[in-house]
């Protein structure tokens, strides 16, 4: 009786597991929010719809940190978790940190000053969307691992998505230094090709670690 007692009292104090896959759902929302604001950002040539999105994105980044928080405390109140705990801080962190470089990236072009996103970046908006988007449906799939095949499906997705993203970084930066005159333009438009790539970088390593949680399951 006394041990039925504790178990339930344990039981209500701690996380259920379909908590976190809650919490991983709200943290990709998240991401896929940031992503769509930064994909609009991109195509904005108007300095104060730019600021109004750029506000948008840190307010998506914000609540981002509010729920990769919420499943670091949640860890330690657990008894049960769905995956090792290592796991789920590797996932929350790699959720988070996608959505971390979305906000570097028009944080940077604000310290640079006017001027606008080339085509290439453009397409690299999207791309980074697309792949945000894989990571959120992957995420949604991880609560039952007999959906493990489409899950690593996904994975590969993610990355030949982020290859798209070399070839098209490469072609701006090809683009940037053939027609480079302006050493300040130059120096801009180099690092937010290097962000872009690095934001979707963080799609691909978020899969990876997806693709690790599926595999030691299956």
């Amino acid at each position: 009786m006394v041990a039925r007692t504790l178990g339930r009292l344990i039981a209500s104090m701690s996380p259920r597991s379909d908590d976190y896959f809650n919490l991983f759902n709200e943290l990709t929302a998240c991401t896929v929010r940031g992503a769509k604001l930064l994909a609009k950002l991109s195509l904005e040539p108007d300095p104060v719809a730019f600021d109004l999105l750029f506000a948008d994105i840190q307010k998506a980044e914000g609540e981002a940190d509010n729920v990769t928080r919420n499943i670091f405390m949640s860890l330690h109140k657990s008894f049960i978790t769905p995956f090792d705990r290592w796991e789920i801080k590797d996932l929350a962190k790699a959720l988070d940190d996608m959505i971390d470089c979305m906000e570097d990236i028009p944080q940077r072009a604000k310290l640079y000053g006017p001027g606008s996103f080339t085509p290439e970046m453009a397409a690299l908006g999207q791309i980074m969307l697309r792949a945000t988007e894989k990571v959120q449906e992957a995420v949604a799939l991880l609560s039952d691992m007999k959906n493990a095949e489409r899950i690593l499906t996904i994975c590969q997705e993610i990355g030949d998505i982020e290859s798209e993203a070399d070839r098209v970084m490469r072609a701006g930066m090809q683009r940037l230094f053939a027609d480079g005159s302006d050493a300040r333009k130059l120096i801009r438009d180099k690092e937010l090709y290097e962000l872009f790539e690095e934001a979707v970088d963080r799609s691909e390593d978020a899969a990876d670690v997806i693709h690790g949680v599926v595999l030691e399951r299956i």
